[in-house]
């Protein structure tokens, strides 16, 4: 039921909450995280802390859906910058499966929260998706995202050299727009 879960940004505290969801992203759909459950399950304290606190960060932001029994249902990332820019990034989405689809809301809640975040730190509003994530790029679509131009080839983590690579497109939208929805 939409309304039934609030938004909030974490903080370094949150880290098992952070490796907990993290975790159930990379046994649902490793293509998502881009790492496999293996690689997913070494990561050390120090890393989920790291990622946790980029809800506290300038140049970053992270914020968790939680449901009304205190259950993270989701989560999205952003940063300043990457290999191909100063424009801020959307990284780390993810929500449980119970909770997808325009209905439950969160995808779009998360997403409202960081395009908010984004335009106060560039023009426009990047992120990079598997070509075969039907759903999700009909989600950014109608939250008014358009292929750059841009693709890349990305080996998933934790596989080694034999790991599968996966065709990524590049999204963006400008932050300041009218939404579409």
């Amino acid at each position: 039921m939409p309304g039934s879960f609030s938004i909030r940004t974490t903080t370094e505290r949150d880290w098992e909450r952070v490796r907990e969801l993290r975790v159930e992203n990379a046994t649902d759909n490793p293509v998502s995280y881009g790492a496999t459950l293996g690689h997913t399950l070494l990561m050390t304290e120090d890393d989920w802390r790291l990622r946790a606190r980029r809800g506290e960060a300038s140049d970053a932001t992270s914020v968790a859906a939680i449901d009304a029994d205190g259950r993270w249902i989701g989560m999205m990332s952003g940063q300043v910058g990457d290999d191909h820019g100063a424009e801020p990034v959307l990284t780390g989405v993810y929500v449980t499966p119970a909770f997808r689809g325009r209905a439950h809301g969160v995808a779009d809640a998360l997403l409202d929260h960081v395009i908010g975040w984004a335009a106060g730190h560039g023009d426009r509003l990047r992120l990079e998706v598997y070509v075969r994530a039907v759903p999700a790029r009909r989600f950014y679509a109608r939250r008014g995202f358009r292929a750059s131009g841009r693709t890349r080839d990305f080996r998933v983590l934790g596989e080694g050299p034999g790991s599968p690579t996966l065709r990524l497109v590049e999204l963006e939208r400008p932050v300041g727009d009218a939404d579409p929805r």
